[in-house]
């Protein structure tokens, strides 16, 4: 019994040392460009051999942390929103997703960094990032499949994906210059113009 409730303590011990890792890293995402592993143990107060027993690279946990931030599930998208047209709907994703996109915009850039660079290192081989906006689409377009129609399903859920988060920002504000303010709206301006044409709230 006491070598079980050890093994427990050792395990819970751990994963709040990880926590508290992830914690620090994301700390240091959203006001340093650059850091190291040894900044995140100096920051936390524990030495370089206990964080590289965690991490063994500071791109593995800036993509790990970058990850970590809380973001809104399928089903809390569902209850957002009730009573809005299917529209509105879309365009709610995509206003969550850009104004995240926006919050969270130095670690982002790191985390898109660290992926661009394992592609580069790996191609095909290299693991594929989360797919959190075309699930959320899913689960917010699906009640409407025969309403968008069979052809036009997929392509509205990957170009509304295509439409949100860090990567077209960064487009906007990196090439055509833009605020994050014009860049929301333009953005929204270019998917309101698809739904339009689309006539998805038509009686």
């Amino acid at each position: 019994m006491k070598n079980e409730q050890l093994t427990t303590g050792r395990i819970n011990q751990k994963l709040e040392t990880r926590h508290k890792i992830l914690d620090t890293a994301q700390k240091l995402l959203e006001t340093k460009a650059l850091f190291s592993l040894e900044d995140v143990a100096q920051a936390m107060g524990i030495s370089r051999a206990t964080i590289y027993r965690y991490y063994s690279t500071i791109d593995l946990l800036c993509a790990e942390a970058a990850l970590a931030f809380r973001v809104k599930q399928p089903d809390d998208f569902l209850a957002d929103i009730k009573g809005m047209t299917l529209s509105e709907s879309l365009l709610y994703v995509q206003d969550y997703f850009n104004k995240h996109a926006e919050i969270h915009e130095l670690a982002f850039r790191k985390y898109l960094s660290v992926v661009l660079n394992e592609s580069v290192k790996k191609g095909q081989s290299a693991q594929l990032r989360g797919a959190r906006r075309p699930a959320v689409l899913e689960a917010v377009m699906q009640p409407h499949t025969q309403r968008i129609g069979v052809q036009n399903y997929d392509r509205l859920k990957q170009i509304i994906s295509a439409l949100s988060g860090i990567e077209p920002m960064i487009a906007n504000k990196d090439v055509n210059g833009l605020t994050n303010e014009e860049s929301n709206k333009l953005l929204s301006w270019a998917l309101e113009m698809i739904l339009k044409g689309m006539e998805l709230d038509r009686a």
